[in-house]
Parts: structure tokens; C-alpha cells; sequence
């Protein structure tokens, strides 16, 4: 089937018109291919597609963007349809309207003060998901869990080492040094952190700027890898690969009242992230997962 014939299948099934007048890709798909749809009565919405057998990253994915969107503070795109049209899943959402230009400072505030908000939503006491989902192309189990620096031991900081080692990606001393670092872990992060719900891959390729309906200029999140945790570990993937401006910090910052271990906070929860891309990219971060480590005196 191709990929217009399956998202008319999508469209149908979603209750809207079928008659797409236009298909432009959209850039950011490294995984999946991503389309802007024009319908006939001008409406968009975005399309994204991948193999069938990829439908259940497509459920997540809807199921943390409506989440996220549940909770009225981030601007999210909204799930409309997802499932499997002959060889082809696809996502359908609606579509952001670009911001013109670069965005304002005034907007990454926004953010900040968005994220501190997304954070502070009430959302239970344990820590993890209702469901498992992925993290990138990499397995994140979401297990529930009381104890925070558990959780990571378990499900985040042990979960990655154990797959590195199993792919060959993590050295016996590396390992080692690893482990000394998650038996230390209730040094550098709390037990008990206010359960925040997470976007979980704030890179600044999934922060766009947009324009909202009222036509305010916004900060949209995209492609979360959802779960409940402590809110300075988005911050932490924000600060790690760059491309948010320190506004944004210091909005966030002032909006949150915890600011205890911060920093070790942030080291902890950067170490994960640059273990998945050593497990999904290759051992060119094992580098600086081990200078993470070094950090925090391990």
C-alpha cells in the first residue's frame, strides 16, 4: 500500500476527510518518515509512518502526547489515529503551525515556566509509566517503583549498563566503574523527589517554536518517551546536547522550589541518556559517559 493510499485508510478510520490534496515531508525523521498533510478544506495534519511492525512505538507515542497534553501546560501536537494500514503503521496529529523567524526570548521563558507547571501536576507517588515504551530505538522499561534511586538503579542507570555490556559496547573496568557509581547512587539524587511527569528526550530537536491558536508564540514539544520521575531530568537532557538558551534555565529554575544536589542530579540523569546513545550509536560516547562518571568521583 502506499503511504497516501494508507493515510487515507488513517483518515477514515480517524473520522475526517479523505481527500488530501498535498503531501510535504517534514524534516526531523530520522526514524520514521514524517509528512505534513494538506486536506482539501485546506485543514493539515502531520502524518507519521514507519513499517507495521513498528505500530506499538506509535501507541506509545500517542500515549505520552496525550498525557503531556492532559495536563494544559506544554504545547503538544494531539494524537488523532494510530494503528497499521497494510505494510504501513501510521500516527496522525494535528499540525503546529510554525512560528515565523527564530523564537523569542519571551517564548523560552514560556517554556521554563511551562515545564516548572508540567512538573508540579499532581500524578501519583511512585515513579515510572503505566506501560513501557522506548527511549530513541532502545526498550525503556517503566516498572513502577517507591524509591526513586531504585528505580534508577534498576530500570535506567542498571538497565543501560547491562544492555552495553550484553552488546559488547561496555568494558570490564567501565562496567566496573559503573557499578560503583549506581551502588553510590543515593549520594547524588534524592529517594523522594516530588513525582513529576517527564517528557523524557528534550533536545532541542523536539522543542519547535510555534504559534499556538491565540497566535502566541510557543515552544511545542514533540516525540516524548513519557514517564513519571523527578522534573530536573528533562532539564538534564536539555542542558546536555545544547540549543536552549539560559532564559529558559532561569525561568524554570525560579518557577521550582527544589534545589537540593542539583547539579549531581543533573549528572546522574545526563549519565543515561549518553549510555542509550552508546548503546544505540556506538562506543563514541562511552568517552564521555565515563567523564560523567568521573564527575561524580567514580
Amino acid at each position: 500500500m502506499s503511504g497516501e493510499a494508507a493515510i487515507e485508510r488513517a483518515l477514515a478510520d480517524a473520522g475526517l476527510p479523505t481527500s488530501i490534496r498535498s503531501l510535504r515531508e517534514l524534516s526531523g525523521g530520522c526514524i520514521h518518515r514524517v509528512c505534513e498533510v494538506t486536506l482539501d478544506d485546506d485543514s493539515r495534519i502531520v502524518a507519521k509512518m514507519n513499517r507495521a511492525d513498528q505500530v506499538l512505538i506509535f501507541r506509545e507515542e500517542a500515549a505520552g502526547l496525550t498525557a503531556l497534553a492532559e495536563t494544559n501546560t506544554v504545547l503538544v501536537p494531539r494524537p488523532l489515529s494510530v494503528g497499521a494500514h497494510g505494510d504501513t503503521a501510521i500516527l496522525l496529529m494535528t499540525a503546529l503551525a510554525p512560528a515565523p523567524g527564530t523564537a523569542t526570548d519571551r517564548a523560552w521563558r514560556s517554556l521554563g515556566e511551562e515545564l516548572a507547571a508540567l512538573h508540579a501536576v499532581d500524578v501519583g507517588r511512585r515513579y515510572g509509566f503505566h506501560a513501557d515504551n522506548h527511549l530513541g530505538s532502545t526498550f525503556q522499561p517503566n516498572t513502577f517503583c517507591d524509591d526513586w534511586v531504585d528505580f534508577n538503579a534498576r530500570y535506567r542507570l542498571g538497565f543501560q549498563v547491562e544492555l552495553g555490556r550484553q552488546n559488547g559496547l561496555i568494558g570490564r573496568d567501565e562496567a566496573r566503574r559503573l557499578e560503583m557509581l549506581i551502588d553510590r547512587l543515593g549520594e547524588f539524587i534524592p529517594a523522594s523527589p516530588k513525582p513529576a511527569l517527564l517528557h523524557g528526550d528534550l533536545w532541542s530537536g523536539n522543542a519547535l517554536p510555534t504559534v499556538d491558536e491565540e497566535g502566541e508564540a510557543r515552544i511545542a514539544v514533540i516525540d516524548p518517551a513519557t514517564s513519571i520521575g523527578d522534573g530536573w531530568a528533562d532539564i538534564a537532557m536539555m542542558k546536555l546536547f545544547g540549543g536552549f538558551p539560559p532564559s529558559c534555565f532561569d525561568a524554570y529554575a525560579r518557577a521550582v522550589d527544589d534545589h537540593d544536589r542539583v547539579e549531581s542530579r543533573i549528572v546522574v540523569y545526563q549519565l543515561y541518556h549518553v549510555l542509550n546513545h552508546v548503546n544505540i550509536f556506538g562506543r563514541g560516547y562511552a568517552g564521555q559517559a565515563m567523564s560523567l562518571v568521573g564527575t561524580l568521583g567514580c
